[in-house]
């Protein structure tokens, strides 16, 4: 979801921001978990994925950029949520329906790198498992917030990823 994403936009944003300043989290869920899962359908989702194909494409301040998902990402079991994954110091929950697992509403995450804080917050997330569960396809967007020395900028991002299952 959003590690690998997250991973690539900060970096990328961060390089986009410097560009645009010249010119110009916390986690609100509070969802229960999904119930029409059956826990051994939610341990297809666990485990740790590796990108086979997928760019994230983010728009700051009229300013397009696009780039590949590279990072793997890992599913393990929700506390709050059927899943969680964990990117950095951000945390994002999901539930699972049928075979595809979807973020709850209202989720942000703050990073902070050097002078720089982003706000990550995910407008829609989903990932989907393929019939055999070894593969999936992750959509996701939403905006992130910059801010540096009393600048700040807001940009959105929207990614599409595919995925291969490379350990329990």
């Amino acid at each position: 979801m959003v590690s690998s994403l997250s991973k690539a936009l900060l970096v990328a944003l961060l390089g986009v921001f410097v560009a645009a300043a010249g010119a110009c989290g916390s986690n609100g869920t509070s969802a229960s978990p999904d119930s029409g899962t059956a826990a051994s359908g939610l341990s297809r989702f666990v485990g740790t994925w590796h990108p086979t194909s997928g760019s994230i494409t983010y728009n700051c301040s009229g300013t397009t950029q696009t780039d590949p998902v590279v990072d793997n990402l890992t599913w393990g079991a929700g506390v709050g949520a059927d899943l969680v994954q964990t990117s950095g110091t951000c945390v994002f929950k999901a539930n699972v329906t049928a075979s595809t697992a979807s973020a709850l509403p209202s989720q942000s995450c703050t990073e902070v790198t050097g002078t720089t804080t982003v706000v990550l917050a995910v407008a829609a997330y989903t990932f989907s498992l393929s019939a055999d569960g070894t593969t999936a396809t992750e959509s996701a967007s939403g905006t992130a917030t910059l801010s540096d020395s009393g600048l700040t900028a807001t940009c959105t991002f929207s990614g599409l990823a595919s995925y291969q299952k490379i350990a329990n």
